[in-house]
């Protein structure tokens, strides 16, 4: 069983097993500060195997902290494109610039955390890993390994667990190798101590023998799990207006889901009639539906919504509302190629694509 007096085998245990199975990851080739830092950004609620293309694309055209600071938002928006949560885009783009502005090229461990989407984890994670520091790294995975390892008896995600956790990472860690320690802790968490629905793999894992939930046999009820929110689902409409020609787009609001961003709009579905819902919609709007055809469904989720969008295109003519809003750039009106070159939330990309089946 796992005990404070099993710290010396615990990380040797760990350390032999992560220098056998670690996976070859481009950051890890030579722990440059500023590879670190992006791929943590990119990391954050992604899985590597995500990562990894967007990882190789971005440090083609930004190879370093300097081309990052200098790039435009729009161009690194359209390289993020799929990867989601967009806040980690543009907060590593203020930080870069920030870094830039003060004369840093990454900075050490106690400067990072003053910088935007840096928050404890991040921090820990590019001062150990890009500096050898030996801080703690907590992120789910190490959370759930260090859970099982001493059956901590706390709710995963939750500040007690987090707390507990990283005590325990800096009770074992050696100080001479936490780089290493700490990546080898999300590493058993992403490949071996897996999390429900999956799971642990306890006969690959190299700390079976000291896990004191595995002992007691509630490994896979470590760490308590958190309770599901419960999911409202939606029906909508998604309309692509076409007005002499362009395609009506509506501009989201600058903070939250989705911010600034441009997107084919939806709205919740009153009725099977798409031509009744559009029309009145469009009222509301500020246009007057001429025509109105179906094209395909959509589904896509966020936060806890599950949307079902039957997707339609109409002809349309402008009022005076819709022009003021155009004016005031709450809408805007686009050409189709235009349409591929913009960064355009989930939902968005998921319409264009049933534009494209039929075409």
């Amino acid at each position: 069983m796992c005990t404070e007096n099993s710290r010396p085998s615990i990380a040797a245990l760990l350390l032999q097993w992560f220098s056998r199975s670690a996976r070859a990851l481009p950051w890890r080739q030579d722990y440059d500060p500023y590879k670190v830092l992006v791929s943590e950004f990119m990391l954050q609620q992604t899985q590597v195997e995500t990562v990894l293309p967007y990882f190789e694309k971005w440090m083609a055209l930004y190879p370093d902290l300097t081309s990052l600071a200098k790039a435009d938002e729009g161009s690194v928006l359209k390289l993020w494109e799929g990867l989601g949560y967009y806040s980690r885009c543009r907060n590593l783009l203020s930080a870069a610039r920030a870094m830039v502005r003060e004369g840093f090229s990454v900075p050490p461990a106690d400067a990072l955390s003053r910088y935007p989407g840096i928050g404890p984890y991040t921090a820990g994670a590019i001062a150990s890993i890009a500096y050898n520091l030996p801080v703690p790294a907590v992120d789910g995975n190490t959370e759930r390994v260090m859970a099982r390892l001493f059956d901590l008896e706390e709710t995963a995600g939750s500040s007690a667990l987090k707390r507990l956790a990283a005590e325990k990472v800096l009770r074992t860690m050696p100080q001479e190798t936490p780089r290493a320690f700490n990546q080898a802790l999300m590493e058993l968490g992403a490949l071996v101590c897996l999390p429900p629905p999956k799971n642990p793999s306890c006969g690959d894992c190299p700390l079976a023998e000291v896990c004191a939930a595995r002992m007691r046999g509630v490994q896979s009820l470590r760490p308590l799990p958190k309770p599901r929110p419960l999911l409202e689902k939606i029906q909508a409409w998604g309309v692509l207006c076409f007005i002499d020609g362009l395609c009506l787009l509506r501009r989201r609001p600058s903070k939250g889901l989705w911010a600034g961003f441009w997107e084919i709009p939806w709205f919740p579905r009153q009725t099977e009639n798409s031509r009744a819902d559009v029309t009145a919609w469009g009222k509301e709007t500020g246009f007057q539906c001429l025509s109105c055809r179906e094209v395909g469904t959509a589904r896509f989720s966020f936060t806890n919504h599950q949307v079902t969008a039957w997707f339609v295109t109409c002809e349309a003519t402008p009022l005076p509302p819709l022009t003021e809003k155009i004016r005031a750039g709450e809408w805007g009106l686009h050409s189709i190629p235009t349409l591929h070159s913009l960064t355009l939330p989930a939902p968005s990309r998921k319409f264009l694509k049933l534009m494209t089946s039929i075409e």
